[in-house]
C-alpha cells in the first residue's frame, strides 16, 4: 500500500510540476521583439531541379496582436518582391499561426527573457507524408526561426 500512495505522489508531483512549466504562450510574450528591419543571410530555395538564393530584407513589425513579417527580395527575373506573414499566437496558446499555416504548439521554454517555442505541423515532402518543425527563439535583440523536417515519415499511406 506505501509503495501504490508513494507512487500516486510521485506521479501527482511530476504531473503538476509540467503543468506549471507548460504555461501557454501569449502574443504579449512576442512583444520582445518590437519593429526591426535588415537584411537576412542570404535564403535559400529548392526547387525540383536547382538551388536558388536570394538576398532578402526582412521588416518585422509590432501589430497589436501578432508581428507581422514583410520579406523583400528579388527573384530570378529582377523583379522585387515582397511577401508578408503574420506571427500570431492562438487565444488558448496551443497553436500559432505563420507562414499562411497553423502549427501545433508542442514546446514552450522560458530562459530569462528569452521564450523558445517548438510547434509542428504536418505536410509533404517527395509526395510522402511528415511532421515539419519549427523554432521560435524571440527575446530582446533575438529572433531567431528555424525550419525542420522532423524525419517521421508515414509509411502506411505511400
Amino acid at each position: 500500500m506505501k509503495i501504490i500512495l508513494s507512487a500516486l505522489l510521485i506521479f501527482f508531483s511530476i504531473t503538476g510540476h509540467a503543468q506549471i512549466a507548460a504555461k501557454p504562450v501569449t502574443n504579449a510574450e512576442l512583444k520582445f521583439v518590437g519593429n526591426w528591419a535588415g537584411p537576412m543571410v542570404a535564403t535559400v530555395f529548392i526547387d525540383e531541379k536547382n538551388q536558388h538564393s536570394f538576398s532578402t530584407a526582412l521588416e518585422v513589425v509590432d501589430m497589436q496582436d501578432s508581428l507581422m513579417f514583410n520579406f523583400t527580395y528579388t527573384d530570378a527575373a529582377g523583379k522585387q518582391l515582397i511577401e508578408k506573414y503574420p506571427l500570431r499566437i492562438y487565444d488558448n496558446g496551443d497553436k500559432l499561426s505563420f507562414d499562411s499555416t497553423q502549427f501545433e504548439i508542442t514546446d514552450i521554454h522560458r530562459k530569462g527573457p528569452r521564450l523558445i517555442i517548438y510547434a509542428e505541423r504536418e505536410g509533404y515532402d517527395n509526395n510522402r507524408r511528415v511532421e515539419w518543425q519549427d523554432i521560435f527563439i524571440i527575446g530582446p535583440g533575438i529572433l531567431n526561426i528555424t525550419r525542420d523536417q522532423v524525419s517521421r515519415y508515414d509509411r502506411f499511406f505511400n
